[in-house]
C-alpha cells in the first residue's frame, strides 16, 4: 500500500485533454462553471462519466436538454447496460441513432410510455420539459418500489402530495403525469417555487444534473459499508476503532528475497513488522469479533524474478503457511500486497504464484491488493478476481509534480473502479482509501517535488491563521494555500469531506466495501464518519 510511482506523462496528457466523449476523465474545471446549487452535482456526475462537457472545456449549464439526452442520463444513473440487444425502439428512433441503446433500455422498462404520442413517436430531439423530467424520475423511483407501495401511491397517496404542495399552476400539469410528477416532489427530487411547478418550462443542463444527482443520492445515502482497516506502521492510536470494522488487515510482514532459490517471511525487521505488544492488537480484534488477515508486502525491483523462482516461492509459502497456522495468532487469512509490476510479461507469473498460494490456503482467506492497471500491466485483474476472496483496489498515488495532480482525485478513482469492475465482480472489489496529503512548495517561481507531510502536521497547519481552504472540484479534495518563510505552499488533503465522497462512490457501484490505509492516519473526525457509515452500527 506504499506505492509512490507517478502516472506516465503520456497518460496524463491524454487525461487532461478536452473531449466531448461522455466517458472521458475530466480533471480540470469547466471554463463556465457556476458556483451555485448545481456545482457539486455537475462535477460528481462528470467524475462518474454520466455527464460531460464540450470540446472547448465548457459545460453550458443553462442550455436546454433534449428528451434523448435526459434518458441517457437516467439510464446511466441507474447503472443499466445500454447494449444494442435491448429489444425494440419507438417508431421514430433508428437503431443507428446515438441515443438508441439508452432509449431502448427505457422503452423496454416502459419508463417513456407516457411520452409517446398517439402514433408511438418519442420525438427524441425535442426539448424536455420539467413535467416530463418529473414523470421520468417519478416512474423510475416507483419502479424500484414494491408493488404494494406503487399501487397505494397511484391509487390515492399522490393526491395527498398534490394537496400538500398546492402549486399555483397545478392545473397545467398534464393529468396523466400527475401521480409520477408528485412522486418526484414527494421524494425531494424536484421542487417548485412561489410561482408554482412550471411544468411546461424547458429543463436546462444544470437542472438535469441536479435531478440525476438527487436520484442517485436518494438511492445510496441510506446504504452502509463494510470497512477493512489496515493496522500498520503507527496505528496504536486507532486500536479502539476496531468495533467499527468488518475486518482488519495486520501489516506485520514482508517478503524477504535477495538470493535465487531462497526467500522468507520477515516479521521482525523494516517498517512492516510485528510490533511490541502485538498481542493487545490481536485481542482488540478478537473482542470486536472481526477476522484478522496478515498482510505480506513487497515492492522490490526483483519481484518479477521472484515470480519465476519456484524454489524461492516454495520456501516463502512454507513460512507463510506456518505463520497463518500459528494458533496463538489465529489469523483468518492473508493479504498479498506485491507492488510495482509494470510489465505485462509478469502478469501470468503473478497469477501462477497466487494460484499456488490459493491451493495451499485451505480455509484461510486470500485478499490481493492491486493498483490501477493503466500503468501497472503486471496484474491480470480477471484471473486475480477469480482466485481472490477480496480484491483491494489501491485507487490512489496518482501524484504528478508538473501538473500538481494530487494522489486520489475523484475522476481517476472512478476510472480505476470502472476498469476494475470490467473484470472483478463488485461483490469482491474493495475501494482502497489512503489517508494522505500532497504538498508543493514554490520558492522564487520554482516548485519542488511533491512532499507527503505527516497527517498531524497538516491538521495543525489547517488550524492556523492565514491558511485559505477550499474544497476543490473536480478533484473533490480539500486544498490549503498559505505562505511562510519557506515559500508558497499548496496542499491537497484527504479529509472527512473527500473520504465521504469516496464512500459515496463505493456505494454507487455496490462494492464489497472500502479499506483504510492506514488506521493510525485517520483522525477522530474520520472515524466518526466511519462509524456512521459502517454496517456494524
Amino acid at each position: 500500500m506504499l506505492r509512490k510511482a507517478s502516472v506516465l506523462l503520456v497518460l496524463l496528457g491524454a487525461l487532461f485533454s478536452g473531449s466531448a466523449s461522455a466517458y472521458d476523465v475530466q480533471l480540470g474545471p469547466f471554463k463556465d462553471e457556476e458556483n451555485d446549487y448545481a456545482k457539486e452535482s455537475i462535477y460528481t456526475l462528470s467524475a462518474l462519466g454520466i455527464v460531460n462537457g464540450y470540446e472547448d472545456r465548457t459545460f453550458r449549464p443553462n442550455e436546454p436538454l433534449s428528451r434523448e439526452a435526459f434518458v441517457k442520463l437516467l439510464v446511466s444513473a441507474n447503472r443499466l447496460n445500454p447494449g444494442k440487444d435491448q429489444g425494440g425502439f419507438p417508431a421514430d428512433v433508428a437503431a443507428s441513432r446515438w441515443s438508441a441503446p439508452y432509449i431502448a433500455v427505457a422503452y423496454e422498462r416502459q419508463w417513456i410510455d407516457s411520452l409517446l404520442d398517439k402514433k408511438g413517436l418519442f420525438h427524441p430531439s425535442q426539448t424536455i420539459t420539467r413535467q416530463e423530467v418529473a414523470l421520468l424520475a417519478g416512474t423510475t423511483l416507483l419502479d424500484a418500489e414494491t408493488e404494494e407501495v406503487r399501487s397505494q401511491w397511484l391509487k390515492a397517496d399522490w393526491k395527498k402530495e398534490r394537496d400538500r404542495r398546492a402549486f399555483k399552476d397545478r392545473s397545467s400539469i398534464a393529468a396523466s403525469l400527475q401521480p409520477y410528477v408528485y412522486y418526484a416532489t414527494y421524494r425531494g427530487i424536484m421542487e417548485g417555487d412561489a410561482a408554482g411547478f412550471m411544468p411546461k418550462e424547458p429543463l436546462i443542463r444544470k437542472q438535469a444534473a441536479a435531478v440525476i444527482y438527487r436520484m442517485i443520492d436518494k438511492q445510496v445515502s441510506a446504504e452502509k459499508l463494510r470497512f477493512t482497516g489496515f493496522y500498520a506502521i503507527q496505528s496504536y492510536s486507532a486500536l479502539s476503532q476496531m468495533s467499527k470494522l468488518s475486518d482488519v488487515v495486520l501489516g506485520w510482514s514482508h517478503l524477504e528475497y535477495g538470493e535465487e532459490g531462497k526467500a522468507s517471511l520477515n516479521t521482525t525487521a523494516t517498517v512492516h513488522r510485528m510490533p511490541s505488544g502485538y498481542e493487545e492488537v490481536l485481542g482488540a480484534a478478537d473482542a470486536a469479533g472481526i477476522p484478522k488477515e496478515l498482510m505480506v508486502f513487497y515492492d522490490g525491483s526483483n519481484l518479477r524474478d521472484f515470480l519465476k523462482d519456484g524454489p524461492a516461492q516454495a520456501a516463502f509459502l512454507s513460512e507463510l503457511l506456518a505463520a497463518l497456522r500459528n494458533p496463538a495468532d489465529s489469523f483468518s487469512g492473508v493479504t498479498i500486497d506485491f507492488e510495482g509490476l509494470k510489465e505485462a510479461a509478469s502478469a501470468a507469473d503473478y497469477v501462477g504464484f497466487l494460484r499456488d498460494l490459493k491451493a495451499r490456503l485451505g480455509e484461510f482467506t486470500l485478499s490481493v491488493a492491486v493498483p490501477p492497471v493503466d500503468y501497472y500491466k503486471g496484474y491480470e485483474l480477471r484471473e486475480i478476481g477469480k482466485l481472490a476472496d477480496t480484491v483491494i483496489l489501491m485507487a490512489y498515488d496518482y501524484t504528478h509534480n508538473e501538473s500538481k495532480l494530487p494522489s486520489a482525485p475523484l475522476p481517476l478513482v472512478n476510472d480505476a473502479v470502472v476498469t476494475a469492475l470490467e473484470s472483478i465482480p463488485k461483490e469482491k472489489l474493495v475501494l482502497g482509501i489512503s489517508k494522505q496529503a500532497n504538498q508543493w512548495i514554490t520558492v522564487s517561481g520554482v516548485t519542488g517535488d511533491a512532499l507527503n507531510p505527516a497527517i498531524a502536521d497538516v491538521e495543525k497547519r489547517l488550524g492556523m491563521p492565514g491558511v485559505a481552504k477550499t474544497f476543490e472540484m473536480p478533484y473533490f479534495l480539500t486544498k490549503a494555500v498559505f505562505t511562510d518563510e519557506r515559500g508558497s505552499h499548496e496542499i491537497y488533503y484527504e479529509d472527512k469531506s473527500s473520504i465521504a465522497k469516496k464512500l459515496w462512490l463505493a456505494k454507487f457501484y455496490g462494492l464489497k466495501g472500502v479499506s483504510l490505509w492506514f488506521m493510525g492516519n485517520f483522525t477522530a473526525e474520520d472515524w466518526k464518519l466511519v462509524g456512521e457509515q459502517s454496517t456494524r452500527n
